[in-house]
């Protein structure tokens, strides 16, 4: 990781970036490389060696802890730690959260560590670095929808340009469904777009010099089919376009 921190840098330097990792980016070489990449803002799960942090989270007065809240019969109160792992090049900053249910006698405690400096809660961090699920799930998508876990080829810049192909089709279609499709289609993924749109049983036949190829759609997309067609595809008038339509582009 930090290789591919220091030859990626550009691409978030000068602008807003939040750095989101799970535990196993937690030891101190990792943590010490993301901390100097760069990033606006960012957080690292910490669940590993936290012998000492329970510790001083258990010491820290009650004062020190948020409001108590209640979560679907647990509550939950937030707080700072301050601790310098091993192998880390300065102290850390962990957001703490300590939860328990209504009948339980003892804290259950877990930790974020993030970067220093900023004006933010505790539970904002949590908060912000929950959304980690959402973007592992996107990408998740991506790799099943658009069948890209496996590269083809054994050249690396072959692969490179397989998984380029692939994420431009993906975003292509995620534009294709927010543009054109209804309200009632916004929840599709894009599996759903190929299988509905993409993925059509098509009759080709020629005929004195013609070739018709009639698309299978269908009846509940009939109408929508014919309003993009409308909208969508070119117009020309029917026979061989002239020289005037062809040079101009519009046969």
């Amino acid at each position: 990781m930090p290789v591919l921190l220091k030859e990626h840098a550009a691409i978030w330097q000068g602008r807003p970036s939040y750095f989101y990792a799970d535990s196993a980016s937690s030891a101190g070489k990792y943590l010490n490389a993301i901390a100097e990449a760069g990033f606006s803002r960012w957080s690292v799960s910490y669940n590993k060696w936290t012998g000492v942090l329970d510790k001083l989270a258990q010491e820290l007065p009650e004062n020190q802890w948020s409001e108590v809240q209640e979560n679907n019969s647990v509550i939950e109160q937030y707080a700072w730690v301050k601790h310098m792992p091993g192998e880390n090049d300065q102290a850390r900053l962990f957001a703490t959260v300590r939860r328990k249910a209504k009948d339980e006698l003892l804290w259950r405690y877990y930790y974020t560590v993030c970067e220093t400096g900023q004006n933010r809660s505790p539970q904002a961090v949590f908060e912000r670095h929950a959304l980690k699920g959402a973007m592992e799930q996107g990408f998740s998508q991506v790799l099943n929808d658009m069948d890209l876990h496996h590269p083809p080829c054994l050249e690396l810049l072959a692969n490179q340009a397989f998984y380029a192909i692939g994420i431009l089709a993906y975003n292509l279609l995620t534009a294709f469904k927010i543009l054109k499709l209804g309200d009632t289609e916004q929840g599709w993924q894009v599996r759903t777009i190929i299988r509905q749109m993409l993925t059509l049983p098509v009759k080709v036949s020629r005929h004195a010099r013609t070739s018709t190829a009639t698309i299978c759609i269908p009846a509940g997309w009939l109408r929508w089919w014919r309003i993009f067609v409308d909208h969508c595809l070119p117009k020309r008038k029917p026979g061989r376009p002239s020289q005037e339509e062809i040079s101009s582009g519009t046969g």
